[in-house]
C-alpha cells in the first residue's frame, strides 16, 4: 500500500513538472505542489528503500519538450529546497553550523537575496561573447532559446569586461522575469484580442521566453536578474556578493541584496521583504538565504538535487487549493448578486479564509465550481480572496443556478444589456442595501438631512430601527437617548432636520432614491420636464427619451424602478408619513441662470464639481472651462487659483459655493 501510494505521487509529480517546465501551463499553484513532494520525501524516507534517480525528490525540472533545440549545460542547474517556517530556517543555520564546524563562526555571513518569480536560464559566452542560451530543462539540458534571450535588454550579448580578463568559456545562471506593468499591458492586449489572459507574471515570462518568433519575445517586454555561475566561474570571485558586484560591472543587472550572521537576522529581512513585496515592481515569492563564502559552500556540497549552502524561505502561499462546501449567493450594497465559495478553511497569503469570490453567474460557470469541488484560491496582499477555478472537475456534478429571487428580500433580478451583473431590483426595500442606500438619501445633494453620519446609520441599522428608508420618518427618537453621545440637543437637531427634508424639491428626491443611472443632473431633468412625483411613475420609456440627456439605457432604469413593487411600497410609505416633494415653480430655461456662461473653479466641500456643472446644464446654464470676456460668472470654491485672479482683473462677477447651492436649489 506505501509502495502504491509512492509511485502514484511519483506519477502525479512528473505530471506536475511537465505542465510547470515544459508547457508553461501549470494546474495547480506552487503551494500544492510543494505539499506533494514534501508528502513523497516523507513517504520514501517512511519505506527506507533506495530512491530511484528518476524520483521527483531527486531530479530537477522536466526533460525539454522538441520544440526547441536541446542543449546541454556544462555545469549542472540545481534546485533549491524550501524553508516554510522559521524553525525549518533555524535548523539550516544549524546544519550549516554541524557541517562546518570550528570554521563556522559569529562572523560567518550568509547573503540574502529575493526569489524572483521568473523561469530560470542559463547563459553560455565564450570569449565574453553569448553564443549560446538554454533554459533550466531538466537541470542537465534545456532548450535553445538564444534568438528570444537576445531580445531582453538586461542581458549583454557581449560582457563589459573593460581591463578584467573573462574565462574563455562562462556560464552565467539567472532568471528571466515579467515585470508587473508588462504583465499587465500583456494581459490587456490579449483581451483586446480576444486571446486567453495569462495567469500570472511567471507564466507570461516562460510563455514568452518560449515562442517560436523572437519579435513576439521582444513585445513582451522580458527582464533577467543575474544570480550565480556555471562552468568558468569557480575562480571569478571569493564570495557571492564580490560575484554579483562583477557580474553587475559585466553589464548584468543584479537584485539588492543584504547580510546577516544567524537566523534572526535571516528571518528579520525575511519580514522586511514580506512587507515590500506587494510595492515591487515584480513579483517575489520568498527569500533565497546562501553562506556567502565560496570556500565553504565547497566544503558542504549538495545532495541529489540542490545544495546544502543555500534555502529559499517561501512566503505564505498566495494561491492554494481547498474543498467547496457550498454557493453561497450575496447581495451587495448596490444590489448586485454575487455567488460566494463556502470552503474548507485554508491558510492563503498568511490569513485562514472559508469564503472567496466568485464575482458573478458567468465566472462561477467559466470557473466551473460547484459544490464540492476543488478550487484553487488566490489572495495576494490584502485584496479580497477569489477562486481562480476548479481542478479535477467531476462531469457529474452539480452547478449551481442563479437563483429566480433576491435571496434577502425576495424582490425580481435584472441583468442590464450588455453587463454581466444581475442585480436585485427591491433597491428601496433590501435590507442588504440598506445601509448605503441611507447614506445617499440623507445627504446634502439628496435629502439634506444633518445629523445623520456614517456610524449613527450603521447603527441605527444594526440594532433594528432602520428595516427600509421609510422608517426613517417614524424613528422612535426617545430611545435614542440612552445611546452614548445622543444627548438631547443633538436628538433635538435630528428630529428638526428629518422633518424639514419632508419638503425637500422633487429633484433632490428623486437623487435621493438612487435610482440606477441617474444623478442629480438627471434628477433636475426629470423633475423640470415632468412637474410631479406621478407624472414620472407613470411614464414609459417614450416618455422619457423625451428628457434631456435621458438616453435608452437610462430611460430602461427609471422604468424598472417604478415597475417593482417593493420600490413603490416604500415610496408610498414615504408619502404617508408626509413627505411632499415640492414640484419646480419654474419651467426649463426661466431659471435666473438660464443662458449664462458660468466657469466652476477650486473646491467644494458639498457637491462634486462635476455634479454641479451637470445640474447647471440641466437648468440652462452653459458650464465652461477657462475665463474669458464672455463668462457672466465665476464660482469659487476653496483654494481658487489662477481662474479667480482673472475673473477679478475682467470684473466678472464671483459668487461662492453656497450661492450655488441657493441657485441648483431655486423653485
Amino acid at each position: 500500500m506505501l509502495k502504491q501510494r509512492i509511485e502514484a505521487l511519483r506519477v502525479c509529480l512528473k505530471e506536475h513538472n511537465y505542465r510547470y517546465y515544459t508547457l508553461d501551463a501549470p494546474i495547480i499553484p506552487d503551494a500544492e505542489y510543494d505539499r506533494l513532494l514534501r508528502q513523497l520525501e516523507s513517504l520514501e524516507t517512511e519505506l527506507g528503500e533506495p530512491i530511484p534517480a528518476d524520483s521527483p525528490t531527486q531530479t530537477v525540472g522536466a526533460i525539454p519538450s522538441n520544440t526547441f533545440r536541446a542543449r546541454e549545460h556544462t555545469e549542472a542547474l540545481l534546485s533549491l529546497a524550501n524553508a516554510f517556517d522559521e524553525s525549518e530556517v533555524e535548523a539550516f543555520e544549524q546544519r550549516i553550523a554541524d557541517g562546518l564546524g570550528e570554521a563556522f563562526t559569529q562572523d560567518t555571513l550568509f547573503i540574502i537575496e529575493p526569489k524572483v518569480d521568473g523561469l530560470a536560464v542559463n547563459l553560455r559566452y565564450e570569449r565574453g561573447n553569448l553564443t549560446i542560451a538554454a533554459t533550466r530543462g531538466d537541470g542537465r539540458s534545456g532548450e535553445d532559446v538564444t534568438d528570444n534571450i537576445r531580445t531582453i535588454a538586461d542581458i549583454p550579448w557581449q560582457m563589459h569586461s573593460g581591463e578584467m580578463t573573462v574565462p574563455d568559456l562562462l556560464e552565467v545562471r539567472g532568471e528571466v522575469y515579467m515585470s508587473k506593468t508588462s504583465f499587465n499591458a500583456l494581459n490587456t492586449l490579449q483581451q483586446a484580442n480576444g486571446a486567453a489572459s495569462f495567469a500570472n507574471p511567471r507564466n507570461a515570462a516562460a510563455g514568452s521566453l518560449r515562442q517560436l518568433d523572437a519579435k513576439i519575445t521582444a513585445k513582451r517586454n522580458l527582464n533577467f536578474f543575474a544570480y550565480g555561475v556555471g562552468a568558468g566561474g569557480r575562480d571569478l570571485a571569493a564570495s557571492q556578493s564580490e560575484l554579483l558586484d562583477l557580474l553587475h560591472t559585466f553589464g548584468f543587472a543584479v537584485q539588492e541584496t543584504a547580510m546577516a550572521k544567524n537566523s534572526k537576522e535571516l528571518l528579520a529581512r525575511y519580514q522586511q521583504l514580506m512587507l515590500q513585496r506587494e510595492a515591487m515592481p515584480y513579483e517575489i515569492d520568498g527569500v533565497v538565504y546562501k553562506l556567502n563564502n565560496f570556500d565553504m559552500q565547497q566544503r558542504l556540497g549538495a545532495v541529489a538535487r540542490s545544495p546544502r549552502w543555500a534555502i529559499a524561505h517561501k512566503f505564505p502561499a498566495q494561491e492554494v487549493v481547498t474543498t467547496v462546501n457550498d454557493i453561497i449567493w450575496q447581495v451587495g450594497r448596490t444590489g448586485v448578486i454575487t455567488p460566494v465559495a463556502d470552503m474548507q478553511p485554508v491558510a492563503v497569503g498568511g490569513v485562514t479564509v472559508s469564503r472567496a469570490t466568485l464575482h458573478n453567474i458567468d465566472e462561477l460557470q467559466r470557473k466551473q465550481v460547484y459544490a464540492g469541488a476543488r478550487v484553487i484560491v488566490r489572495r495576494a496582499g490584502d485584496v479580497i480572496p477569489e477562486v481562480v477555478k476548479a481542478i479535477d472537475v467531476d462531469e457529474n456534478a452539480v452547478f449551481p443556478a442563479l437563483p429566480e429571487h433576491c435571496p434577502v428580500c425576495a424582490a425580481s433580478l435584472f441583468r442590464v444589456e450588455g453587463e454581466v451583473a444581475w442585480r436585485c431590483s427591491g433597491g428601496l426595500s433590501c435590507s442588504a442595501q440598506l445601509k448605503e442606500r441611507l447614506r445617499h438619501f440623507v445627504s446634502r445633494g439628496a435629502m439634506d438631512i444633518e445629523g445623520l453620519g456614517d456610524k449613527l446609520i450603521a447603527k441605527l441599522v444594526d440594532e433594528g430601527k432602520l428595516t427600509d428608508i421609510a422608517n426613517l420618518y417614524e424613528l422612535d427618537y426617545q430611545s435614542l437617548s440612552a445611546w452614548q453621545g445622543m444627548g438631547e440637543k443633538k436628538i433635538s437637531n435630528l428630529y428638526t432636520a428629518v422633518e424639514q427634508s419632508k419638503t425637500q424639491t422633487l429633484a433632490r428626491f428623486l437623487h435621493a432614491l438612487g435610482i440606477r443611472h441617474v444623478g442629480s443632473a438627471t434628477s433636475a431633468a426629470l423633475a423640470t420636464h415632468f412637474g410631479s412625483l406621478d407624472a414620472i411613475k407613470l411614464a414609459d420609456e417614450d416618455a422619457l427619451l423625451a428628457v434631456p440627456d435621458v438616453g435608452p439605457e437610462v430611460a430602461a432604469s427609471i422604468r424598472s424602478f417604478f415597475s417593482e413593487a417593493h420600490n413603490l411600497n416604500v415610496i408610498e410609505r414615504l408619502l404617508e408619513k408626509g413627505v411632499s416633494p415640492q414640484a419646480p415653480k419654474i419651467q426649463l430655461n426661466s431659471h435666473p441662470l438660464s443662458g449664462k456662461t458660468i466657469v466652476l473653479t477650486g473646491s467644494f466641500s458639498a457637491i462634486q464639481r462635476r455634479s454641479a456643472q451637470e445640474q447647471l446644464r440641466a437648468l440652462g446654464v452653459k458650464p465652461a472651462s477657462s475665463v474669458s470676456k464672455n463668462t457672466d460668472i465665476l464660482i469659487a470654491g476653496e483654494k481658487a487659483g489662477s481662474k479667480l485672479k482673472k475673473a477679478q482683473e475682467l470684473g466678472i462677477e464671483i459668487a461662492n459655493e453656497d450661492q450655488l447651492l441657493a441657485w441648483l436649489d431655486w423653485q
